[in-house]
């Protein structure tokens, strides 16, 4: 079953990537996000981005029963979660929405040595609403804060609230973000929602310490984080080599309390060839890319909330990207991608009921042991007929805990296959007005039985309950205006 929960914490998360507009470099997001050209003195920049979206492959769950003292029955007639608009999540399958009403400002405070990026967003998404809940959280919501020193050779420091390295999905510019939703593995793991308790559900992981379930998480973190950056790039002939370790406090980007023991640390490298043509997020070239994401979180595991435990995760993937003429020269502009993505560690699950605002559902519960495990796969091809006319086709895959902490048959039970197939058609009507139109095909499967707990009889009753919800799960259309200034 697939979880729609912050479709829209990942609009809000790629906005800050309007950071790249301007700049004349390869498309280096360490670099694009960073730092200014050192002409540049103030710029007021932003981003208006609306949306309408169908679910018309989604259907109603009918069919769910009850298991002992849980009415799951009493779910039938509601959609799916991953069935409705966020982040309001209102119980029909088609709504409009805005998406991004960011405004920043950036510049040099001191040129080639200090510079800053301010952005805010208004929209509704991740940054106005917290997770899960459906009623918005606050009017305006910080989304980036930073200043950037360059003083020694090698070594520029980034301090503030930013966009933590990692997958080419989220670090990318907004330029460059070619779908109106996200994939699935990217908002399920990589957007972080924080919550209190690790709680699994109605049957918790053997081995996991089980507490009481979130029904809403208290913050997100966007694909971001506050902490220190250390960064720089470097020319060798037609490459550009780049590096990035980040410190983060690992919390969310509206709460600065610190809820951790330890700190994030996250490490990105990437070599990318030069093309001729392109410029700022579309320079043309070929990159390759690594990163990895270590940290811990800290879950109340009893009921009471009396009890609490550390659990660490790591996230980590590999991927590359081309742009440009890759096929030979005169044979059109093209762009293709490729990211393989792995996960350990507080994966986010969901009951089997997967409701918003119904009985037993809503919950946003976390597998968090390491060795509950997930991974991702995207392939991303386009073709630029011209400066106008975009098309674009992307198949990704979600195998949501592969493999569980426990046993092997209750790790067969626990996993998802979610894949989803996009096409997509780009018009440009001018540099800064695009309309976007993405008909998504979404399969999703509970593949396995359950095999452990209660009698035959409740097994074949969880298994169906599973596989109910999961089939409900169909393809959607998506109309997307997008603005920037």
């Amino acid at each position: 079953m697939s979880v729609d929960w912050t479709k829209a914490a990942c609009r809000a998360a790629v906005v800050a990537a309007l950071s790249a507009a301007g700049a004349a470099a390869a498309a280096d997001w360490v670099m694009l996000q960073a730092m200014e050209p050192p002409t540049t003195t103030h710029k007021v920049f932003g981003v208006v981005q609306a949306s309408y979206t169908n679910f018309y492959g989604c259907d109603k769950l009918e069919g769910l029963r009850d298991v002992g003292t849980n009415q799951f029955s009493l779910l039938n007639g509601s959609y799916n979660g991953n069935c409705r608009v966020g982040p309001e999540l209102h119980d029909r399958q088609s709504d409009f929405n805005l998406d991004n009403l960011g405004v920043g400002l950036r510049g040099n405070l001191i040129p080639s040595r200090i510079n800053y990026f301010v952005m805010a967003n208004a929209g509704m998404n991740g940054a106005t609403y917290d997770p899960l809940d459906t009623k918005r959280a606050r009017l305006i919501g910080l989304t980036d804060a930073t200043m950037t020193f360059s003083y020694v050779p090698g070594v520029r420091v980034r301090v503030g609230l930013m966009k933590k390295p990692g997958p080419e999905e989220l670090y990318q510019g907004l330029d460059a973000v070619n779908y109106i939703w996200p994939t699935d593995y990217v908002t399920r793991v990589q957007l972080e929602r924080f919550v209190r308790t690790n709680s699994k559900g109605t049957r918790p992981i053997p081995g996991q310490s089980d507490g009481t379930s979130s029904f809403a998480g208290y913050d997100s973190d966007l694909g971001r984080d506050w902490g220190v950056q250390f960064f720089d790039a470097f020319k060798a002939g037609k490459w550009t080599h780049t590096y990035a370790v980040m410190v983060g406090q690992g919390s969310g980007v509206h709460d600065l309390r610190d809820y951790n023991s330890a700190k994030d640390l996250n490490l990105y490298f990437s070599s990318e060839y030069d093309l001729p043509g392109g410029m700022g997020p579309n320079k043309h070239g070929v990159k390759f890319y690594a990163y990895r994401q270590k940290g811990t979180r800290n879950f109340e595991v009893t009921p009471a909330g009396d009890l609490s435990e550390d659990f660490g995760f790591t996230r980590h993937g590999f991927g590359f990207k081309a742009l440009g003429e890759i096929f030979g020269a005169g044979r059109g502009r093209h762009r293709l991608g490729a990211e393989l993505m792995y996960a350990d560690g507080m994966i986010f699950y969901t009951p089997t009921g997967n409701v918003i605002d119904e009985a037993f559902g809503g919950q946003l519960q976390v597998a968090a042991e390491k060795g509950n495990k997930a991974r991702g796969f995207t392939l991303d091809y386009g073709y630029y007929l011209d400066a106008h006319w975009q098309f674009d086709v992307r198949y990704a895959l979600n195998d949501e805990l592969y493999k569980t902490l426990g046993t092997a048959t209750w790790n067969r039970a626990d996993y998802r296959k979610i894949q989803s197939l996009t096409f997509g058609v780009n018009y440009r009507f001018n540099p800064r007005t695009r309309l976007t139109v993405n008909l998504e095909l979404r399969d999703v499967q509970a593949p396995n039985a359950v095999y452990l707990g209660g009698t035959a009889a409740l097994r074949d009753i969880q298994t169906s309950n599973a596989r109910i919800v999961s089939d409900s799960v169909g393809a959607r259309f998506g109309v997307q205006l997008t603005y920037t200034f």
